[in-house]
């Protein structure tokens, strides 16, 4: 069996319902077109954000199997000792037959988004800052259209940590958002076993009302979660060859992916030619 080893992402408190990672509580929001987004959101955060780096997660022979088939495998988080909750959080494992930095091309192209990313109606970041630690911080706005009169409009907070193969994020608090709250987490790592390849980790916990149709709770719960990457997979094994957007990268490090996708890169064009 794999494991990983990490800090425990913050869990809603025990006194929440939870329904397949999502917590609900307060009233129900739809996104409305005469709403100020300029005014700050009621508060500053209640999900506890995630802790960029890999998850403590340990997976069993059938789930190395499911994760060999292409299938994606939704496992539990361990909590710390700390946690004063023991509840964990539902996180979605991939393996994908390319590169890291094929993958992140693929993540980090959130203007992209729209028409890519299922439900993703428009996406588009807003503010991009390079740290002095080397993290990246980057908000951006994103328009979902779950069902009709389900449109939610919200603004993010993301924080790139390149040195931890992580992007975690929150709701951008100085706007105003549709959802109540949001804390979510990519990590990358080295597939353990597969050269050039990926073994990815996401997780994404949303704070709405429990007034709620079913597809959109389908949406938003674990069903979301293999969603993600399963889109991402699909994308990064098309494009094995591509490479970590040029401002997202920091000084002296490489953009490219490895010659196994270039060679994977060259091989699916020979086969698309041979299909057309």
């Amino acid at each position: 069996d794999q494991q990983t080893t990490s800090h425990h992402p913050r869990r809603p408190s025990k006194n929440e319902k939870t329904n397949d990672g999502v917590t609900f509580a307060g009233a129900l929001h739809i996104a409305t077109s005469g709403k100020d987004r300029n005014v700050p959101h009621p508060h500053r955060g209640v999900l506890r954000p995630y802790n960029p780096g890999p998850f403590d997660i340990s997976l069993s022979g059938d789930d190395e199997q499911q994760l060999t088939e292409g299938k994606p495998v939704t496992k539990q988080a361990i909590p710390q000792k700390s946690d004063g909750d023991p509840a964990g959080g539902a996180i979605c494992i991939q393996d994908i037959d390319a590169p890291k930095a094929a993958v992140w091309n693929q993540i980090l192209r959130m203007n992209e988004y729209a028409g890519k990313v299922p439900k993703v109606k428009e996406s588009k970041n807003y503010q991009f800052h390079r740290n002095r630690d080397g993290s990246i911080t980057m908000k951006t706005r994103q328009r979902l259209g779950i069902l009709p009169g389900y449109t939610y409009e919200n603004y993010y907070n993301h924080k790139f940590e390149p040195k931890k193969d992580s992007l975690v994020w929150s709701l951008d608090y100085d706007k105003s958002s549709d959802f109540d709250d949001c804390a979510g987490h990519w990590h990358l790592k080295d597939h353990p076993t597969k050269p050039h390849a990926t073994r990815v980790f996401y997780a994404c916990d949303i704070k709405l009302s429990s007034a709620i149709p079913t597809p959109v709770l389908n949406y938003i719960g674990k069903s979301a979660l293999k969603q993600a990457t399963s889109w991402v997979k699909k994308e990064s094994e098309a494009e094995p060859d591509s490479t970590v957007p040029t401002e997202f990268v920091t000084k002296g490090a490489s953009t490219r992916g490895t010659t196994r996708g270039k060679q994977r890169s060259l091989g699916f064009l020979r086969r698309m030619k041979l299909e057309l």
